[in-house]
C-alpha cells in the first residue's frame, strides 16, 4: 500500500529467498543437525520459520492491521507452542518445508504490502516486552517477522551446513 510497507515486504522477501536457498543447498546428512539457541533440528527450525502465516507471528500482525491490542501471550505460552511445533517437525522434509515457506511467505509478504502507514504506526503495550509500547512496524522489523527470519537463518547456518558464518 505505502512505500514503508513495500520496503518492509521487500526486506522480508530477500531474507526468505536467502532461507530458501540455504534449505535447497543444505546437505541431507546435516538436515537433522541441532541449531544452537533453539535446540531444534535444522528441519524443525526451518519449518518453524516457514509456517509464520498461521502461527503466533500472524496473530500479532493481524492485531496491528486491525488497530487492536496485541495478543496477551506470555513467554511460557509462546515457548510451549514453539517447542510443540518443533517436536512435531523434527524430521520435516526439505520439500515440505520449502513448499510451506513459499506459500506462507508469499501470503505474509502480500499482507505486509497491504498495510497502511496508520496500521504500521499503530502502537500498543506489548505483554511480551513487559508492557513496553511498540508499533506494528517495530514488530515487523523485530522478532515477529524480519529479525525472526534473520535470527533463525543465522542459527541454521551456524549449525554447520552451508553458508556457515554468513
Amino acid at each position: 500500500m505505502g512505500t514503508r510497507a513495500e520496503a518492509l515486504a521487500d526486506e522480508f522477501d530477500g531474507l526468505v529467498a536467502d532461507l530458501a536457498k540455504t534449505i535447497e543447498d543444505w546437505p541431507d546428512d546435516k538436515w537433522g543437525a541441532i541449531c544452537g539457541p533453539e535446540g531444534w533440528t535444522v528441519a524443525a527450525t526451518a519449518q518453524h520459520v516457514a509456517g509464520q502465516f498461521y502461527a503466533i507471528e500472524y496473530d500479532y500482525l493481524k492485531a496491528g492491521a486491525e488497530l487492536r491490542p496485541w495478543p496477551d501471550y506470555d513467554w511460557d505460552y509462546v515457548n510451549r507452542k514453539n517447542d510443540a511445533r518443533a517436536a512435531a517437525n523434527t524430521d520435516a522434509s526439505k520439500a515440505d518445508v520449502l513448499a510451506l515457506l513459499r506459500a506462507d511467505a508469499a501470503k505474509m509478504s502480500s499482507f505486509v504490502r497491504g498495510l497502511s502507514d496508520e496500521q504500521l504506526d499503530f502502537r500498543a503495550p506489548l505483554p511480551l516486552a513487559n508492557g513496553a509500547e511498540v508499533t506494528t512496524q517495530q514488530l515487523i522489523e523485530g522478532g515477529v517477522l524480519i529479525d525472526h527470519v534473520r535470527t533463525h537463518l543465522k542459527s541454521i547456518r551456524d549449525s554447520g551446513g552451508v553458508g556457515a558464518g554468513t
